[in-house]
């Protein structure tokens, strides 16, 4: 988990990019293992939000094994199904708030600007 938490956003895409499903799933379990304990909920009680079995949540955040649904459930308990709308833009269509690049190029000048 560490490994992730010293990425800046453009590190993290470059690495998204050139991993292995099984890295990206075990990144993608940390993410929402973070989120989880910033919120300071137990699993027990993260998988009863997800409507999940335990078990189920638990091989998830230790090794990233999930099926598709399982995870959709997770975006759900933490409130980020919306950004699936990301993966498949509709052309011609305004895109409301930022893009995912406005919010990187906003988050390298930050980190920049803090140097």
């Amino acid at each position: 988990m560490a490994q992730f938490q010293r990425m800046n956003p453009q590190e993290e895409l470059d690495r998204l990019k050139s991993w292995s499903i099984s890295e990206v799933c075990k990144y993608l379990a940390t993410k929402v293992r973070k989120h989880r304990l910033d919120a300071k909920v137990s699993q027990v009680e993260f998988a009863k939000q997800a409507g999940i079995p335990l078990r189920t949540y638990k091989r998830f955040e230790s090794h990233g094994r999930a099926n598709l649904e399982t995870f959709v459930e997770v975006l759900r308990a933490i409130d980020r199904t919306h950004y699936l709308l990301l993966l498949f833009p509709v052309k011609g269509r305004t895109v409301v708030g930022p893009t995912l690049e406005d919010k990187l190029r906003t988050a390298r000048l930050r980190a920049h600007a803090k140097a």
